[in-house]
């Protein structure tokens, strides 16, 4: 590194000096950042032009349907009986629906009576079911267990558990499901695993599949093990623990291991009810009792003789004694399954609800599973519907709603299988249109893109007339000439925007003395016209202008429609601009004569540009641009060796570098001829020193 001495001995600024000898040798360099400046600026510009065609090429694709141009009408003779809507393309018709013997109607099943045990004391459907299973008329059967759900995302070559706890068993097995990516699981204990069954190992909780399941699948499973064991640390500050389920049955046992290395073990017993209403336990040491359990809560609160389990705490120790316990408990549940028939095919559904659980939760879980039911409870009458959401007869041979496992609906709530019991029975709407008997498993459907409604059954006959939408068409294609005129218009001010050339873009030195202001306001004038004159946008333009007034040579189309200006639409009085204007009266009586041609004149196929519809060729133009522009200026993802401007810019970037390496060693050399002048005056002023003590 070369010593600079920047005027001890001289008395000169040569850092000013060095950094005003510096910028006339950077004035290259700013002119090469400057190239670079412009380059992105122009690149820019074409991304936001080749963004403007894209979204005018997604207007050409809307317009390359049919649909664009078949539209259509619908009125209904008698719309209190039958309605009906029509889609874009639909053929011209006419439908007579001269009778709607029935229709469609959804299963309900009802309770036959309240699941109050007391009118005047109805059950509350906000509360835990083990709180309240006093309130309902029937009595509740529970189960103990644990609860449990989790979702496993697979990794290749590892094996698929639910990772059960030492001495955890897998129970219930029969209500155990298992989905992998939605598809449901046939669940075995033991054999080989066909083809969409698994087998689950109840001790270890290994699923084995029947089919090859992909890394990264995600496997869903509710099941029920016969404990829930977890384990807390604790020091003697901590009075209370919370269980991760609440409602906890009996049985609570606490392990840990004292200060000797001897496993204690602590067990509950029941003492009653508080004033609360909560079920309460002691927490026991063999005769010692040493805490409280709350079994609604899960909440255990130790006392003051829960401590002399802890060891004693020595002088030298930096933390507290602590207590690793083991608690193994279980919950109060109960399970029950239903069956729906549907549009889907027939989908069965397994539930495991916890005690802790409302019966407003229970509904919610029927709703919102796969079984496509609405269940809700009715406090008024005290009683519960169940009810399939999609109307029709799904299974000719029995009911669309089965209960199929467990008592909690049957007789709990007391809902009935079969044809006994308080239900509506599904039913199909059967009607006769244009003389065809038929039948519907929904009100509403539809036929050759019209679709029905049935509202009421009728004697009376309804027609449902078809026609073609004029005003539909017409508005489309007004739409459409907007959106040319919009994109002509923009690109059309980019090709004439005036050009600056003496406003550059600015140095940072220039910047340094400019607002920010004014800095704004310079950058604006220096972008304008980047793209004046550009050779592929008013290349496009002269494209776009041929392919609109060409002649289409269809031979279906009519031959005094074979161009836009034919049927109203041409250029504006304005010679400078591209943009089209309508002749409204002349487009809609040509829509009025031959919709047929008007679609040909814009959406014709052909081998040839002369035989391609207006938006066909525009489409072609317009797509062979955005390729151009691509080619020039890339896009959003791409990478500067992957297009003209980026390698151009890639270019400047190693000039720059370079230029910047060559000024670095300039800059060097000066401050060494500067310092070496420095101690040579140094040396000089010393000398001259000297021997001026002689002349004294």
């Amino acid at each position: 590194m070369v010593m600079r001495v920047t005027g001890l001995a001289s008395g000169m600024n040569i850092d000013e000096i060095v950094e005003n000898m510096m910028k006339a040798q950077s004035i290259p360099l700013n002119k090469i950042k400057q190239q670079k400046t412009l380059l992105e600026w122009q690149r820019d510009s074409y991304r936001e032009m080749n963004t403007l065609l894209l979204d005018f090429r997604s207007q050409l694709t809307n317009m390359k349907l049919s649909s664009f141009y078949r539209t259509r009408s619908v009125a209904s003779t008698n719309e209190d009986i039958v309605s009906a809507t029509v889609a874009s393309g639909a053929g011209q018709s006419s439908y007579t629906i001269s009778k709607i013997s029935s229709l469609a109607v959804a299963e309900s099943r009802m309770t036959n009576s309240g699941i109050s045990k007391q009118s005047s004391n109805k059950v509350d459907t906000t509360k835990s079911l083990f709180t309240v299973q006093g309130a309902f008329a029937n009595e509740m059967s529970w189960k103990q267990g644990s609860v449990e759900s989790k979702s496993i995302v697979t990794k290749e070559g590892e094996p698929i558990t639910l990772g059960l706890a030492d001495g955890v068993q897998i129970t219930d097995l029969e209500n155990m499901t298992v989905e992998v990516n939605g598809i449901k699981y046939t669940v075995i204990d033991s054999g080989t695993p066909k083809s969409g069954e698994v087998m689950v190992n109840k001790d270890t909780g290994e699923l084995t599949f029947g089919d090859t399941i992909a890394a990264n699948s995600t496997v869903k499973v509710n099941y029920v093990t016969d404990k829930k064991v977890e384990n807390k640390t604790i020091t003697k500050d901590t009075t209370q623990i919370q269980l991760k389920g609440a409602l906890v049955a009996g049985q609570i046992k606490l392990s840990f291991k004292d200060g000797t290395d001897t496993t204690i073990e602590l067990s509950d017993e029941y003492t009653g009810i508080d004033t609360n209403g909560n079920r309460i336990g002691k927490i026991k040491g063999g005769d010692k009792v040493v805490g409280e359990i709350n079994y609604e809560t899960g909440v255990i609160t130790f006392n003051s003789e829960f401590s002399n389990y802890f060891p004693a705490e020595t002088e030298n120790s930096e933390e507290k004694p602590k207590l690793e316990l083991t608690i193994t408990s279980q919950q109060n549940y109960f399970s029950f399954g239903l069956t729906t028939h549907t549009s889907k095919g027939q989908i069965d559904e397994k539930f495991l609800i916890q005690g802790s659980e409302s019966l407003n939760s229970v509904m919610s879980k029927v709703n919102n599973s796969k079984l496509g039911v609405t269940m809700f409870y009715d406090s008024y009458s005290d009683k519960v519907t169940m009810t399939r959401k999609e109307t029709g007869v799904y299974n000719e041979n029995g009911q669309e709603i089965e209960f199929t496992d467990g008592d909690f609906l049957t007789q709990v709530l007391g809902f009935q299988n079969g044809d006994s019991g308080n239900y509506i029975k599904a039913e199909n709407a059967t009607f006769t249109v244009n003389g065809l008997e038929t039948s519907r498993q929904s009100n509403t459907f539809s036929i050759n893109g019209v679709t029905f409604t049935l509202k009421k059954t009728t004697d009376t006959p309804v027609t449902i007339n078809v026609n073609n939408d004029n005003d539909a068409l017409f508005e489309n294609i007004k739409n459409f000439v907007d959106k040319y005129n919009e994109l002509v218009e923009k690109i059309e001010k980019k090709l004439s925007e005036p050009k600056y050339k003496n406003y550059l873009p600015l140095t940072d030195d220039e910047k340094e003395k400019l607002s920010e202001t004014q800095q704004e306001k310079w950058e604006n004038m220096a972008k304008s016209g980047i793209l004046r004159n550009d050779s592929i946008l008013s290349g496009l333009i002269t494209q776009m202008r041929t392919a609109i007034y060409s002649a289409v040579n269809q031979d279906d189309l009519d031959s005094a429609m074979k161009s836009l200006s034919a049927i109203g639409i041409t250029t504006t009085a304005d010679f400078t601009t591209a943009k089209l204007e309508i002749n409204e009266s002349k487009l809609k009586a040509a829509i009025e004569k031959d919709p047929n041609s008007i679609e040909l004149l814009f959406n014709g196929t052909g081998a040839t540009d002369g035989q391609k519809g207006v938006i066909q060729r525009l489409y072609d133009k317009v797509n062979a641009t955005m390729d151009q522009l691509k080619e020039r200026a890339g896009n959003s993802y791409s990478v500067n060796n992957q297009f003209t401007i980026g390698r151009q810019l890639d270019d400047l970037d190693d000039r720059i570098e370079r230029f910047e390496d060559r000024l670095a060693d300039l800059e060097t050399r000066y401050y060494s001829q500067f310092t070496a002048m420095e101690q040579a005056i140094q040396k000089a002023n010393s000398q001259a020193a000297y021997l001026a003590q002689f002349f004294q």
